[in-house]
């Protein structure tokens, strides 16, 4: 259950990513520089390699105009996610 909800919010942190620094029209480079860090390791989070550690989700949440819009969905995709798996208990 753990693992899903991590890939859960890796994927999801991911696409923030992504349509965050295509709304701002912005390169990696640029996004990386936004969020505190290198550019390699932006281009691995947008990539799917690896997810974003809790500073970097904090810094990309904080360049949202709503980021409790970002939080309720993830809220309602983990809980969708435990219902789906208490279902099979």
């Amino acid at each position: 259950m753990r693992d899903e909800k991590e890939r859960l919010l890796k994927d999801e942190l991911r696409l923030l990513a992504l349509k965050t620094r295509y709304a701002l029209g912005i390169t990696q480079k640029e996004m990386a520089r936004h969020l505190s860090m290198a550019e390699g390791s932006y281009s691995d989070i947008e990539s799917g390699e690896y997810m974003c550690g809790t500073l970097t989700a904090v810094l990309l949440l904080s360049m949202q105009d709503d980021p409790s819009v970002f939080l309720e969905r993830i809220k309602i995709k983990f809980s969708e996610q435990y219902e789906k798996a208490m279902q099979s208990v």
